[in-house]
Protein backbone atom coordinates (compact mmCIF):
# COMPACT_ATOMS: atom_id res chain seq x y z
CA UNK A 1 0.00 0.00 0.00
CA UNK A 2 3.04 2.20 0.50
CA UNK A 3 3.97 2.04 -2.63
CA UNK A 4 0.84 3.22 -4.41
CA UNK A 5 0.40 6.02 -1.85
CA UNK A 6 3.56 7.19 -3.27
CA UNK A 7 2.47 6.68 -6.57
CA UNK A 8 0.07 9.14 -6.23
CA UNK A 9 1.75 12.17 -4.45
CA UNK A 10 4.25 11.64 -6.62
CA UNK A 11 2.23 11.54 -9.77
CA UNK A 12 0.40 14.35 -7.99
CA UNK A 13 3.40 16.59 -7.67
CA UNK A 14 4.58 15.92 -11.39
CA UNK A 15 1.28 16.36 -13.14
CA UNK A 16 1.03 19.62 -10.94
CA UNK A 17 2.75 22.12 -13.48
CA UNK A 18 0.12 20.59 -16.57
CA UNK A 19 -3.03 20.54 -14.09
CA UNK A 20 -4.57 23.71 -15.98
CA UNK A 21 -2.52 22.81 -19.52
CA UNK A 22 -4.53 20.58 -22.42
CA UNK A 23 -1.09 18.75 -22.34
CA UNK A 24 -0.97 15.70 -24.94
CA UNK A 25 2.69 14.95 -25.25
CA UNK A 26 4.35 12.27 -23.61
CA UNK A 27 7.46 14.29 -23.67
CA UNK A 28 7.60 16.45 -20.06
CA UNK A 29 10.00 16.86 -17.70
CA UNK A 30 8.91 15.11 -14.18
CA UNK A 31 10.26 17.73 -11.70
CA UNK A 32 11.01 21.21 -12.49
CA UNK A 33 11.10 24.13 -10.26
CA UNK A 34 7.68 24.94 -10.48
CA UNK A 35 6.32 21.32 -9.41
CA UNK A 36 4.55 21.17 -5.76
CA UNK A 37 1.88 19.44 -4.14
CA UNK A 38 -1.75 20.50 -4.20
CA UNK A 39 -4.66 19.95 -2.32
CA UNK A 40 -5.13 16.40 -3.76
CA UNK A 41 -1.75 15.68 -1.95
CA UNK A 42 -3.03 16.83 1.56
CA UNK A 43 -6.64 15.16 1.13
CA UNK A 44 -5.27 11.93 0.12
CA UNK A 45 -2.87 11.69 2.73
CA UNK A 46 -5.50 12.79 5.04
CA UNK A 47 -7.57 10.03 4.03
CA UNK A 48 -4.95 7.38 3.71
CA UNK A 49 -4.04 8.30 8.01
Amino acid sequence: MATKMLGALVGDIIGSVYEFCNTKSTDFDLFCGASNFTDDSVMTLAVAK
